[in-house]
């Protein structure tokens, strides 16, 4: 059986997401996988008016597993490969659905299982301007499970100065002129001393 959640076009799933994990009650549930439609007629104007300020649009895709790109038949070719390349750029670990009318497969949206695995994301890079991107790290390091926690502790739970040179280094962005990086979504499989780990967040 499944519990589908419906949100509104303005809720942040990374909230819902997150009940799963704290909530005591829902214990006997546990998260498949975050479906986001997208609108592939209209969100290139999305985009576009918020003038590279982080909008809902490219929150929704970050933490997606699945983006749905709809109303196909109303755009070109070449506005399809645009509209691909920046949901990429925001999000290169989703699988995107390519549909019209809303209608697509089950099976690419339920049953996904995508909080038990880790397929490691795309690193082709999009020369798109954007206030969110992805950031991919890698090691052939066996990591020591107290560093990793304590990693993610500062990741998740403090702001990081993007105006640190390490920080820009690696690719980040300021979200709304704030000076901070925030991180949405953190998906990966690690190596350590007492062997290997999933790691997931929103």
């Amino acid at each position: 059986d499944y519990v589908l959640i419906e949100t509104t076009g303005l809720a942040d799933p990374g909230n819902i997401g997150q009940t799963f994990w704290v909530d005591e009650g829902l214990s006997k549930l546990y998260l498949d996988g975050i479906v986001t439609m997208c609108d592939a007629y209209n969100i290139d104007k999305t985009f576009q008016e918020a003038g590279g300020k982080l909008t809902e649009c490219e929150r929704q895709i970050a933490l997606a597993d699945v983006v749905i790109l709809n109303k196909l038949d109303l755009i070109t070719d070449t506005q399809k490969e645009k509209v691909k390349q920046r949901i990429q750029s925001i999000n290169s670990s989703c699988d995107i659905q390519y549909t019209t009318h809303s209608r697509v497969d089950l099976d690419t949206i339920l049953g996904i299982q995508a909080y038990s695995s880790a397929a490691p994301p795309s690193t082709t890079e999009h020369n798109i301007s954007s206030a969110i991107s992805t950031v991919t790290l890698t090691t052939d390091s066996i990591l020591k499970r107290g560093d990793i926690e304590g990693a993610l502790e500062t990741l998740l739970w403090e702001d990081v100065d993007s105006s640190d040179s390490d920080v820009n280094n690696k690719g980040s962005h300021v979200i709304e002129d704030t000076g901070k990086m925030k991180m949405l979504r953190l998906k990966g499989k690690l190596q350590t001393s007492d062997g290997w780990i999933m790691v997931q967040g929103v």
